[in-house]
C-alpha cells in the first residue's frame, strides 16, 4: 500500500481521536505513532480502529506517552471501512490544514514519488518536522510551516484533479 494511502488513513483515525500532535515513524512494514496527552476517549478510538483489546491501564495515566502501531492489515481494513464516509467528507468545505488526513496524504504522495524507504514525522500544531531516507540512501530533513503545508496540500489536490496523478511539488526535497 502506498505511503499516501496509509498516511491518509492514520490521519483520519487521529482526526477522529482529536490528536493534534504526534510523532510518526516508518522503517519497516508498519507505522509507529507516539502521542503525548491522549485522552481516554482518544485512545479508545485509536485502539478500536486498530482492533486492539481494551487495556486495563487506559485512563490510569491519560497524559502518558502512548505508542500505537499501525500494521499494513490495520491500514487496509480501516481504509476499506472509511471509503464511503470519505466521499462525502471531501465536499464538506473544511480547510485542508484542519484535516490532518489531507496533510499526511500530501506528505505520503511526496514520499511515494521520491521512493522513500523510511521516515520520521513530528507533527506539531504550527509546523511539521520531516526526516526521510530514499531507497538510494540519500537522506533529507526539513521543516514545513502550517502555511507551507497548506500550500502544498492545495497544489497536490489541484494536480490530482487535473491529471489524476501528482507531479513534482512546490517545495524542493
Amino acid at each position: 500500500m502506498s505511503h499516501a494511502k496509509s498516511l491518509r488513513v492514520i490521519g483520519q483515525v487521529f482526526e477522529t481521536a482529536r490528536i493534534p500532535r504526534f510523532e510518526l515513524e516508518k522503517y519497516g512494514p508498519g507505522y509507529m505513532v507516539w502521542c503525548d496527552s491522549v485522552s481516554e476517549a482518544g485512545e479508545l478510538i485509536i485502539r478500536n480502529a486498530l482492533r486492539h483489546k481494551h487495556d486495563a491501564n487506559i485512563g490510569v495515566r491519560p497524559t502518558a506517552r502512548r505508542l500505537f502501531c499501525f500494521r499494513p492489515a490495520d491500514v487496509a481494513r480501516h481504509d476499506a471501512h472509511a471509503q464511503k464516509p470519505r466521499r462525502y467528507q471531501s465536499s464538506s468545505g473544511k480547510p485542508a490544514l484542519k484535516l490532518l488526513s489531507h496533510g499526511l496524504r500530501t506528505l505520503g504522495d511526496h514520499f511515494d514519488r521520491l521512493q522513500v524507504h523510511g521516515f520520521r514525522v513530528e507533527w506539531k500544531i504550527a509546523s511539521v518536522n520531516i526526516d526521510f531516507q530514499r531507497l538510494s540512501g540519500d537522506r533529507n530533513c526539513m521543516t514545513l510551516t502550517g502555511a507551507e503545508l497548506q500550500q502544498l496540500c492545495e497544489h497536490t489536490r489541484a494536480q490530482r484533479r487535473s491529471t489524476g496523478r501528482v507531479e513534482t511539488g512546490l517545495i524542493s526535497w
